[in-house]
């Protein structure tokens, strides 16, 4: 069996939609027929289950760390298709990473899926660098917000440090006012395309709300497709924004631009 692809959803400040992001790329892997592990892997602040409706594991990702329990153990079968290795959201459960073992863990989870998304701890600290090493690819999620931007660009600079490629930046919370940074300036500045532009709306809340990722409870929606799209790039590698992407952004912008015209 080939060895699955790893790819780190990272993000330089929390609240950006990093977890929204892992939660929906994965489950629209699934729903195109790929094997996901889905792993939480913010040991601190552990937040994919509480978007899926999930507080409680008997075993987590923490406790395979601390030599506790066996990997296999820690992994639960999603109902949306995607397998998941949660975090723990006892405070009493975290304990300093090894970092070696944390390598052999991911590295087993690679051979038994065609994709190991992780959902990394915001920032760059121990624990989200350690995760940050382990990846074949990394996605950047941020906000169209200067401080937002700034802070991602510190993970570009590291991922460059340590060799790993980002491949793409998913720019969430998109809003239809003027106060965003533009989407050139925020490609030029991070130095990295913009891969999908997901619109902050009521559906995006809804599915919050009901923790349940967008691409299930509203598939027909402007998010889900762009989620969808995200996962056939993952799949073929081609990160850039398609044609019919660009022609929707630009309707998008000259709705806006014509919003303010006449003001």
């Amino acid at each position: 069996m080939t060895m699955g692809k790893l790819i780190v959803i990272s993000s330089g400040k929390g609240g950006v939609g990093k977890t929204t992001t892992s939660v929906n790329l994965s489950s629209a892997l699934a729903k195109q027929g790929k094997s996901v592990i889905l792993v939480d892997g913010n040991l601190t602040t552990p937040n994919v289950g509480l978007h899926l409706g999930l507080t409680k594991f008997p075993i987590t990702l923490n406790d395979v760390l601390k030599g506790e329990a066996a990997l296999t153990d820690s992994i639960y079968i999603h109902p949306l298709g995607f397998k998941l290795v949660p975090g723990s959201l006892s405070i009493r459960s975290f304990s300093e990473i090894n970092s070696r073992k944390l390598k052999k863990l991911l590295d087993d989870l690679k051979d038994m899926a065609d994709y190991v998304i992780v959902d990394s701890a915001a920032g760059l600290g121990n624990e989200s660098i350690s995760v940050l090493k382990n990846a074949d690819e990394i996605i950047l999620v941020t906000n169209p917000e200067l401080p937002a931007v700034t802070d991602a660009f510190k993970i570009v600079t590291l991922a460059k440090e340590i060799g790993i490629p980002v491949k793409g930046v998913v720019l969430n919370k998109v809003r239809k006012d003027n106060f965003d940074l533009g989407f050139r300036a925020i490609e030029s500045l991070l130095e990295t395309p913009i891969t999908s532009v997901i619109q902050d709306d009521k559906t995006m809340r809804e599915a919050l709300y009901r923790k349940k990722p967008i691409v299930h409870i509203k598939p027909k929606s402007d998010s889900a497709k762009h989620y969808h799209n995200l996962a056939q790039k993952v799949h073929t590698g081609q990160y850039q924004r398609t044609i019919e992407e660009l022609e929707q952004e630009n309707r998008f912008l000259r709705t806006l631009l014509n919003a303010f015209k006449f003001r």
